[in-house]
């Protein structure tokens, strides 16, 4: 995912305010199911999508039966960001605050959500709780609304949706969890798992980010009782390391029910290790809680969406390993 200078000095600043002391437990709750004609709205709190993602994924959520709406910033552009910080809140804050919004889904991800949470106040997320879509640098809103109560989504966003109009599995999974239907997840075994059963609250997201945010009021280690979920991309093996290292430091891990560990794609081979599983497993092999290697989230085709804050059960056995929602 890598670190921008931008995203550094918005972590500085988040780590000033008052934030939550770890070990905080919370229950969060579902926002509401959408209903046929319910409005979606898409917005680019991060970087700036492709114009044609953006209107194919409209039309597919069309099909399915919603009635989409575009941010005013949704393609705009200022260097790398889709927009000023300034137009990017004033979307973000429209799609949360306007009551006919149901569920918001990211064009994209990219850098910039970190500078949007330092302008919102203590709580925003618990007074607006809407189902939100999205990934990578998106992961900092989802730990954002996690830690204030609400279940997000983490899935893929504008692009796989339009390229086949919605009709592929992984974006008529994403339609059910809006709908309020949540998928089980079912995956083969892997040399490096620990085996054993979990119940805990699932939390996650792309590493780097999550590595940004920490010790913030936003770091998902404040989660008592989580099974946390890993992915991440482009990132060198030393940068894996210290940030896997962080959490174990941190006493994050100890205090964690389960570890899914998910794709880190096109990782930079910067350390003696063959991949970014063998590097992982040397760090974690004396953990005593299970843990899931090889699990289908993150930057590739098959990104399955998971929900953020959600009570689930992580099983895994000889067999393999199996996700399982508690939730109505």
């Amino acid at each position: 995912m890598g670190i921008s200078r931008y995203s550094l000095i918005a972590v500085a600043v988040c780590a000033l305010q008052p934030y939550a002391c770890f070990g905080k437990s919370i229950t969060p709750k579902a926002p509401a199911s959408l209903q046929p004609g319910d409005t979606i709205a898409i917005i680019s709190p991060a970087s700036c999508p492709e114009e044609a993602d953006v209107e194919a994924a409209c039309e597919a959520m069309r099909r399915w039966g919603y009635v989409p709406v575009k941010g005013q910033h949704v393609l705009s552009k200022h260097g790398t960001f889709a927009g000023t910080i300034e137009e990017r809140l004033s979307d973000l804050r429209w799609a949360f605050e306007t009551p006919g919004i149901k569920a918001i889904v990211c064009g994209r991800g990219g850098y910039g959500c970190a500078q949007l949470l330092c302008e919102l106040p203590d709580g925003y997320f618990a007074r607006h709780p809407k189902w939100l879509a999205g990934y990578s640098d998106i992961s900092a809103l989802h730990a954002a609304l996690t830690n204030q109560g609400v279940m997000s989504i983490h899935s893929h966003m504008c692009e796989p949706i339009g390229r086949e109009g919605g009709t592929d599995s992984l974006s008529l999974m994403l339609r059910s969890i809006l709908e309020g239907r949540y998928p089980e997840y079912t995956v083969k075994a892997h040399k490096y798992n620990h085996l054993g059963t979990a119940r805990g609250t699932l939390v996650g997201g792309n590493l780097a980010v999550l590595n940004d945010i920490a010790a913030s009021r936003y770091d998902i280690g404040n989660i008592d009782d989580a099974i946390i979920f890993l992915e991440d991309v482009d990132e060198g093996l030393e940068a894996l390391n210290r940030a896997i290292y962080r959490l174990k430091c941190a006493g994050v891990l100890d205090r964690a029910r389960g570890l899914i560990l998910g794709q880190f794609t096109h990782a930079k081979r910067n350390l003696d290790f063959d991949s970014p599983e063998d590097m992982i497993h040397e760090i974690l092999k004396d953990c005593n809680i299970p843990i899931c290697f090889g699990f289908p989230v993150g930057h590739v085709a098959e990104n399955v969406p998971l929900v953020e804050g959600a009570p689930v059960t992580l099983t895994i056995t000889p067999d393999g390993t199996t996700l399982r929602y508690h939730l109505k």
